[in-house]
């Protein structure tokens, strides 16, 4: 009788252990919805929460997701909607304007975080504080979320301006629109700082 008990001890064991250990997260929540309604409601608390449980998910469940910080998402996301925020704008246009900000963040030009560059003198909206009052549209959530995690359309690091003029050592793209006009992607002007690109 002790054997057998012995042995439901161990297998008891083994099987408890072959479970995956949870914390705080829900295997069946989707923190990335959740984070991306907080994004659009301003609720930076809930956000922060939805990111750890999601790190946390992802790391105890071995999901090959990329990471995404809630407040590059929020940052990023405002300042699509107030760039590009027009419901009839076409989610490309909505991911070019992020974009350029995120090239920025990896430039050698610029600020090293995407607060840092949106609040640089004369840049965006220098300190800030217009975009503090955001409330952006999932759509310009989305487009954030999709670039955090590693989509591109202009695939060329060296755009790092988009103005209603054009600037830099020249355009590489014009998006052209009836009611708004044209938005200019322009290149650097110190082209040697960044790879070549086809």
């Amino acid at each position: 009788m002790k054997r057998w008990t012995t042995l439901l001890v161990l297998l008891g064991l083994g099987l408890f252990s072959a479970l995956p250990a949870y914390g705080a997260y829900l295997p069946e929540a989707d923190y990335m919805e959740q984070m991306i309604a907080a994004a659009m409601s301003g609720n930076r608390e809930a956000g922060n929460a939805a990111q750890a449980a999601r790190e946390e998910k992802l790391s105890a469940e071995g999901l090959d997701y990329p990471s995404v910080e809630f407040e590059d998402l929020f940052l990023l996301s405002r300042l699509i909607w107030a760039e590009a925020g027009s419901d009839w704008l076409d989610e490309n246009w909505k991911m070019a304007v992020g974009e350029v900000a995120l090239n920025r963040v990896a430039s050698p030009e610029f600020p090293d975080t995407l607060a840092e560059v949106l609040r640089q003198p004369g840049q965006y909206y220098g300190s800030g504080a217009y975009l503090e009052y955001m409330r952006p549209s999932r759509a310009s959530v989305l487009a954030a979320k999709r670039l955090l995690e590693g989509e591109r359309v202009l695939n060329n690091p060296a755009v790092v301006f988009q103005s209603n003029g054009r600037q830099g050592s020249g355009v590489f793209l014009e998006l052209r629109d009836d009611a708004l006009g044209s938005t200019y992607f322009c290149l650097s002007n110190y082209m040697g700082l960044y790879p070549v690109t086809a």
